[in-house]
């Protein structure tokens, strides 16, 4: 068959370019021309093209935040598309013939974007259209219901597809294909996931252009699937089984990588260095390949606790960046959301790496329980101590008992973390200082013998003082922005 899949273009305010590189689908194709088949894979935010569009009428509340702002505290400016437009997509879909079309969505605040994708080409051609990605997983029952493709997918899609392409083409019945959903005679079916890791069959998918980071070539991997946490906010200890792949089969892929040129490698695990007989193996390999000129981050997250004993080896198994998810340090709170640490660990790694490396710790400033200035607090000794504080505002995950207890909104657009719900006015505009307070932190870790670092403080400080932001345009000139009621003491 001939088989189109598609990494659909990205709308919001801000994108992180680096990390869209779609192995999932990487890995589908792998596993379609394995099985024989002709396979195109459309990544449309590989050209990294951004365009201004209109800011859906349910973000108009966020016009006041996201402002022009040439300030080194500023949020980001305006809803954009990341990637190819809808109709270049679909013309290229026009001008070949696929015998059907597989879409990827991960993230539910972008699904809806996904379906009216989905409908455009079922408007032009004729053509079966497949949705596949953790969004569906996250919320299949409502999904089947409205959906516009003609099947969706839960769980390993490089199982999937290719049982799809032999169910299309009459070779087996669609009940024997895992993971799909699909109807019949009016009722909708369900069939059983796959629980195979995506590697499964000695799977190392060939790539096909770089994004890049710091002016870097970069390129995914996992090394494990799951997660033996069971943190409150997150869904993947409940979609995915824990699961490590054999260190070989790394190696081979890291070889590979390297090859084609790949200079960065980003490991996107969940629980990644959990296993501690495991990991030792693993630096092995990973310090053999940096001698060779391979560097490495995680920007998915490391847990600290897991970190710990191999802290100084991650640096010389040339990790160039330490992400580390703290998500509050508050102890009360850690507890009850089940994480597994908390500062002490993150304070022991920041000590043991001994400033060999970037750190950036990352914290969910609105999660029940979270006091925003005791975020601030956080923010401010991670400051002092030399390291960058990332903020990750709350973002609503469907199906994820918190958050269904929180209320997942009816448009579930809102459930991105961009979106600063669900807090109120107030609320809102405090998250979103809160934010703009880290940016300047972060910025002042690096800038103080800037020539207008002097100018920028005097107007950061200003704005704290006063609980009213200072913005600066284009033209040089400093205004007034929004305001705020919380008392952020720096």
């Amino acid at each position: 068959m001939k088989i189109l899949l598609v990494a659909p273009p990205v709308f919001d305010f801000y994108f992180t370019t680096h990390r869209m590189e779609p192995l999932g689908l990487l890995y589908i194709r792998e596993a379609l021309e394995k099985a024989g088949h002709d396979v195109t894979l459309y990544d449309a935010t590989l050209s990294g093209k951004v365009k201004r569009v209109a800011t859906p009428p349910e973000f108009a509340y966020l016009d006041k935040f996201y402002e022009e702002d040439a300030s080194p505290f500023s949020l980001h400016c305006g809803y954009k598309r990341l990637g190819d437009s809808f109709l270049k997509i679909v013309d290229f879909i026009k001008e070949n013939s696929f015998d059907f079309v597989a879409l990827s969505s991960l993230f539910s605040p972008y699904h809806p974007d996904i379906e009216l994708l989905a409908a455009e080409i079922k408007k032009s051609v004729d053509i079966p259209v497949v949705i596949g990605g953790t969004a569906v997983n996250a919320q299949k029952k409502k999904i089947a219901e409205t959906t516009n493709a003609d099947y969706l997918n839960c769980g390993n899609g490089a199982v999937t597809l290719p049982l799809l392409a032999d169910a299309i083409a009459g070779k087996i019945s669609f009940e024997e294909v895992p993971g799909l959903i699909y109807r019949k005679n009016g009722e909708i079916i369900f069939n059983e996931p796959s629980l195979e890791p995506a590697w499964c069959r000695d799977l190392i998918p060939n790539r096909f252009g770089f994004r890049y980071f710091r002016k870097k070539k970069i390129s995914k991997m996992i090394f494990s699937a799951g997660c033996r946490n069971r943190c409150a906010f997150c869904s993947i200890h409940r979609d995915n089984r824990l699961a490590f792949r054999d260190i070989p089969h790394i190696k081979k892929e890291l070889e590979y990588l390297l090859s084609i040129g790949a200079e960065i490698v980003d490991i996107e695990d969940d629980d990644i260095f959990s296993n501690g007989g495991y990991t030792t193996q693993l630096l092995d390999i990973l310090e053999e390949m940096h001698a060779k000129g391979l560097s490495f981050t995680a920007m998915n997250g490391l847990t600290a606790r897991n970190i710990l004993p191999f802290s100084e080896r991650l640096v010389s198994s040339g990790f160039i960046k330490l992400d580390l998810s703290l998500v509050s340090a508050e102890k009360s709170v850690a507890k009850g959301l089940h994480r597994p640490h908390g500062i002490a660990e993150i304070e022991e790694i920041i000590r043991r790496t001994e400033g060999k490396t970037e750190i950036e710790v990352f914290l969910i400033p609105g999660l029940p329980g979270t006091e925003l200035a005791e975020t601030c607090t956080t923010l401010l000794h991670l400051h002092k101590l030399g390291v960058k504080g990332g903020l990750s505002p709350l973002y609503l995950v469907p199906g994820v008992p918190m958050f269904e207890e929180m209320g997942i909104p009816e448009n579930v657009r809102l459930c991105r973390g961009s979106a600063l719900y669900p807090f109120d006015d107030e609320k809102r505009a405090n998250v979103a200082s809160l934010l703009k307070i880290s940016r300047f932190l972060n910025y002042s870790l690096d800038h103080k013998n800037d020539e207008k670092y002097s100018e920028f403080l005097h107007y950061f400080d200003g704005s704290l003082k006063r609980r009213r932001w200072f913005k600066l345009g284009k033209d040089g000139i400093w205004r007034d922005s929004f305001e705020f009621t919380e008392n952020f003491e720096l």
